[in-house]
Protein backbone atom coordinates (compact mmCIF):
# COMPACT_ATOMS: atom_id res chain seq x y z
CA UNK A 1 0.00 0.00 0.00
CA UNK A 2 2.89 2.46 0.80
CA UNK A 3 4.43 1.80 -2.55
CA UNK A 4 1.06 2.40 -4.40
CA UNK A 5 0.63 5.53 -2.66
CA UNK A 6 4.05 7.11 -3.31
CA UNK A 7 3.65 6.49 -7.34
CA UNK A 8 0.45 8.14 -7.37
CA UNK A 9 1.99 11.61 -5.38
CA UNK A 10 5.11 11.18 -8.02
CA UNK A 11 2.35 11.04 -10.94
CA UNK A 12 0.05 13.65 -9.99
CA UNK A 13 3.31 15.76 -8.98
CA UNK A 14 4.84 15.33 -12.89
CA UNK A 15 1.03 16.17 -14.54
CA UNK A 16 1.11 19.59 -12.02
CA UNK A 17 4.45 20.41 -13.26
CA UNK A 18 3.56 20.06 -17.40
CA UNK A 19 0.23 22.33 -16.91
CA UNK A 20 2.37 24.96 -14.98
CA UNK A 21 4.21 25.91 -17.64
CA UNK A 22 3.12 29.34 -18.63
CA UNK A 23 1.03 29.64 -22.45
CA UNK A 24 3.38 32.80 -23.66
CA UNK A 25 6.30 30.64 -22.90
CA UNK A 26 4.92 27.66 -24.80
CA UNK A 27 4.40 29.25 -28.51
CA UNK A 28 5.98 32.32 -29.46
CA UNK A 29 4.94 36.43 -29.23
CA UNK A 30 3.01 37.11 -32.12
CA UNK A 31 4.76 40.71 -31.67
CA UNK A 32 8.26 38.82 -31.77
CA UNK A 33 7.13 37.66 -35.42
CA UNK A 34 5.46 40.51 -36.85
CA UNK A 35 8.66 42.58 -35.78
CA UNK A 36 10.86 40.34 -37.80
CA UNK A 37 8.64 41.04 -40.74
CA UNK A 38 8.68 44.71 -41.04
CA UNK A 39 9.95 46.56 -43.44
CA UNK A 40 13.10 48.69 -42.90
CA UNK A 41 13.37 51.80 -43.42
CA UNK A 42 16.58 51.97 -45.85
CA UNK A 43 14.09 49.92 -47.71
CA UNK A 44 11.50 52.20 -47.43
CA UNK A 45 13.35 54.64 -48.97
CA UNK A 46 14.92 52.61 -51.82
CA UNK A 47 11.17 51.54 -52.63
CA UNK A 48 10.13 55.17 -52.79
CA UNK A 49 13.10 57.37 -55.14
CA UNK A 50 11.92 57.67 -58.32
CA UNK A 51 13.12 59.64 -61.72
CA UNK A 52 12.19 63.02 -62.34
CA UNK A 53 10.11 63.85 -65.03
CA UNK A 54 11.41 64.68 -68.37
CA UNK A 55 9.27 68.03 -68.20
CA UNK A 56 10.56 68.74 -64.92
CA UNK A 57 14.04 67.99 -66.69
CA UNK A 58 13.83 71.04 -69.03
CA UNK A 59 12.23 73.32 -66.52
CA UNK A 60 16.25 72.87 -65.13
CA UNK A 61 17.58 73.12 -68.13
CA UNK A 62 15.92 76.37 -69.20
CA UNK A 63 16.20 77.96 -65.94
CA UNK A 64 19.82 77.78 -65.85
CA UNK A 65 20.21 79.09 -69.19
CA UNK A 66 17.78 81.86 -68.69
CA UNK A 67 15.31 81.18 -71.33
CA UNK A 68 11.34 80.39 -71.66
CA UNK A 69 10.45 77.45 -73.36
CA UNK A 70 8.69 79.86 -76.18
CA UNK A 71 12.46 81.01 -76.70
CA UNK A 72 14.00 77.78 -77.73
CA UNK A 73 13.26 75.04 -80.11
CA UNK A 74 13.81 71.59 -78.93
CA UNK A 75 16.07 68.93 -79.68
CA UNK A 76 14.82 65.23 -79.28
CA UNK A 77 15.76 64.97 -75.97
CA UNK A 78 16.48 61.02 -74.32
CA UNK A 79 17.12 59.21 -70.80
CA UNK A 80 20.45 57.54 -70.81
CA UNK A 81 22.36 55.25 -68.14
CA UNK A 82 26.27 57.09 -67.90
CA UNK A 83 28.43 54.90 -65.26
CA UNK A 84 25.17 53.38 -63.58
CA UNK A 85 23.55 56.77 -63.58
CA UNK A 86 20.62 57.39 -65.44
CA UNK A 87 20.60 61.04 -66.95
CA UNK A 88 18.53 63.13 -69.30
CA UNK A 89 19.95 64.73 -72.44
CA UNK A 90 18.54 68.01 -73.25
CA UNK A 91 19.28 69.72 -76.16
CA UNK A 92 17.95 72.79 -77.49
CA UNK A 93 18.69 76.00 -79.70
CA UNK A 94 17.91 79.42 -79.53
CA UNK A 95 19.22 81.63 -82.28
CA UNK A 96 22.26 81.21 -83.25
CA UNK A 97 23.29 79.14 -79.78
CA UNK A 98 23.29 75.60 -79.24
CA UNK A 99 22.85 74.36 -75.28
CA UNK A 100 23.70 70.60 -74.27
CA UNK A 101 22.66 69.63 -70.66
CA UNK A 102 23.33 66.22 -69.08
CA UNK A 103 21.43 66.07 -65.53
CA UNK A 104 20.79 63.47 -62.90
CA UNK A 105 17.61 62.47 -63.39
CA UNK A 106 16.99 61.00 -59.66
CA UNK A 107 18.36 64.40 -58.19
CA UNK A 108 17.50 67.04 -60.68
CA UNK A 109 21.58 67.94 -60.41
CA UNK A 110 23.26 69.24 -63.45
CA UNK A 111 25.92 66.91 -63.88
CA UNK A 112 27.51 69.21 -67.23
CA UNK A 113 26.20 72.08 -69.81
CA UNK A 114 27.49 73.76 -72.66
CA UNK A 115 26.61 76.08 -75.30
CA UNK A 116 28.05 77.20 -78.38
CA UNK A 117 27.14 79.57 -80.98
CA UNK A 118 27.01 78.97 -84.75
CA UNK A 119 28.74 80.23 -87.71
CA UNK A 120 24.86 81.37 -88.77
CA UNK A 121 21.93 82.50 -86.97
CA UNK A 122 19.06 80.39 -87.23
CA UNK A 123 15.52 81.20 -88.17
CA UNK A 124 12.18 79.92 -89.46
CA UNK A 125 11.77 82.97 -91.74
CA UNK A 126 13.71 82.72 -95.46
CA UNK A 127 16.70 84.68 -95.11
CA UNK A 128 19.29 86.34 -97.96
CA UNK A 129 22.54 85.20 -99.05
CA UNK A 130 23.44 87.91 -101.94
CA UNK A 131 21.34 87.90 -104.65
CA UNK A 132 19.85 84.56 -102.92
CA UNK A 133 17.39 84.17 -100.69
CA UNK A 134 17.44 80.71 -98.36
CA UNK A 135 14.41 78.72 -98.24
CA UNK A 136 13.90 78.84 -94.45
CA UNK A 137 14.55 75.97 -91.68
CA UNK A 138 10.70 74.91 -92.05
CA UNK A 139 11.27 74.18 -95.57
CA UNK A 140 14.11 72.31 -95.05
CA UNK A 141 12.73 70.04 -92.07
CA UNK A 142 9.61 69.36 -94.17
CA UNK A 143 12.16 68.22 -97.03
CA UNK A 144 14.21 66.01 -94.87
CA UNK A 145 11.08 64.36 -92.91
CA UNK A 146 9.54 63.50 -96.56
CA UNK A 147 12.32 60.95 -96.58
CA UNK A 148 11.31 59.46 -93.71
CA UNK A 149 7.79 58.17 -93.26
CA UNK A 150 6.04 58.62 -90.01
CA UNK A 151 9.34 61.08 -88.56
CA UNK A 152 7.85 64.38 -87.13
CA UNK A 153 9.90 67.68 -86.04
CA UNK A 154 10.04 66.34 -82.54
CA UNK A 155 12.28 63.63 -84.15
CA UNK A 156 14.73 65.84 -86.34
CA UNK A 157 17.33 68.49 -85.77
CA UNK A 158 19.04 71.03 -88.19
CA UNK A 159 20.98 74.49 -88.17
CA UNK A 160 22.36 76.00 -91.16
CA UNK A 161 26.27 75.85 -91.71
CA UNK A 162 28.56 76.25 -94.57
CA UNK A 163 30.18 73.69 -96.89
CA UNK A 164 32.92 75.00 -99.40
CA UNK A 165 31.43 78.58 -99.06
CA UNK A 166 27.88 77.54 -99.67
CA UNK A 167 25.07 77.64 -97.25
CA UNK A 168 23.73 74.74 -96.37
CA UNK A 169 21.09 73.29 -94.12
CA UNK A 170 22.88 70.39 -92.20
CA UNK A 171 21.15 67.91 -89.76
CA UNK A 172 19.84 64.36 -88.45
CA UNK A 173 17.07 62.53 -87.13
CA UNK A 174 16.39 59.97 -85.03
CA UNK A 175 13.37 57.97 -85.49
CA UNK A 176 12.48 54.07 -85.23
CA UNK A 177 16.08 53.11 -84.27
CA UNK A 178 17.86 54.82 -86.90
CA UNK A 179 19.80 57.86 -87.41
CA UNK A 180 19.36 59.90 -90.37
CA UNK A 181 22.26 62.37 -91.76
CA UNK A 182 21.95 65.10 -94.07
CA UNK A 183 22.87 68.23 -95.75
CA UNK A 184 20.02 70.29 -98.12
CA UNK A 185 21.28 73.27 -99.90
CA UNK A 186 20.26 76.48 -98.10
CA UNK A 187 19.15 78.40 -101.42
CA UNK A 188 17.57 75.71 -103.75
CA UNK A 189 16.79 72.81 -101.13
CA UNK A 190 18.61 70.18 -103.36
CA UNK A 191 19.22 67.29 -100.82
CA UNK A 192 23.04 67.14 -101.07
CA UNK A 193 24.01 64.22 -98.58
CA UNK A 194 22.02 61.64 -96.82
CA UNK A 195 22.93 58.49 -94.88
CA UNK A 196 21.56 56.61 -92.55
CA UNK A 197 22.90 53.89 -89.86
CA UNK A 198 21.53 51.93 -86.57
CA UNK A 199 20.96 54.37 -83.68
CA UNK A 200 23.38 53.92 -81.35
CA UNK A 201 23.05 53.91 -77.46
CA UNK A 202 24.21 57.20 -77.12
CA UNK A 203 22.03 59.04 -79.48
CA UNK A 204 19.18 57.71 -78.29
Amino acid sequence: MISILAISVTGCTDTEDASSIPADEAEPSEEVSSADSAISPENETAASEDVITLDRAKEIALAHAGLEETDVTFVKPWLETDDGRQEYEIEFYRGNTEYDYDIDALTGDIVSYDSDAENYSRSDSAQSAGNNTYIGEEKAKSIALAKVSGATESDIRLYLDSEDGKPVYEGSILFNNTEYEFEIDAVTGTVLQWNYEPADDDDR
